[in-house]
């Protein structure tokens, strides 16, 4: 329990701070198709030390659609929350916001990965670089 709260804090964190956007120069229907997917929580960077979850921690999930929506979700019932996301071509950034508020920046976007980064000195005071959350693309079982 206390593995799938700290999962969830650190997501958290991630959509409820300032994030800074990377440069992802791609036309707008090639993000849709990097994005609109199942992702999964990876991995975390904290203070540039590498932290896997174990394996008792319920998984966090990002689902991405072409609406511009997306959903977090856990395999913990009952667990979810609905946002929405753009693509500004002219900046090259991907934005998110849940419930409206603390529009977030991805700064990585890859075919298998993306990356939040987290770095409000009020919600993260030890440390000035920030959280890096990293996702993966969920594995489909066939």
């Amino acid at each position: 329990m206390k593995n799938f709260i700290c999962v969830c804090a650190i997501t958290l964190v991630a959509f409820q701070t300032r994030t800074y956007a990377q440069n992802i120069p791609l036309p707008a229907d090639s993000v849709t198709k990097l994005l609109c997917k199942k992702w999964q929580v990876d991995y975390v960077l904290v203070q540039g030390k590498k932290t896997n979850m174990p394996s008792s921690t319920p998984k966090v999930y990002l689902q991405f659609y072409k609406d511009g929506t997306f959903s977090i979700t856990s395999s913990k019932p009952k667990a979810f929350e609905k946002g929405e996301w753009e693509y500004d071509a002219q900046k090259g950034a991907i934005y998110m916001s849940v419930k409206g508020k603390d529009r977030k920046s991805i700064i990585s976007l890859t075919k298998n990965h993306f990356v939040v980064l987290a770095d409000d000195q009020v919600a993260i005071p030890t440390d000035s670089s920030g959280i890096e959350v990293y996702f993966k693309v969920k594995p489909t079982i066939h």
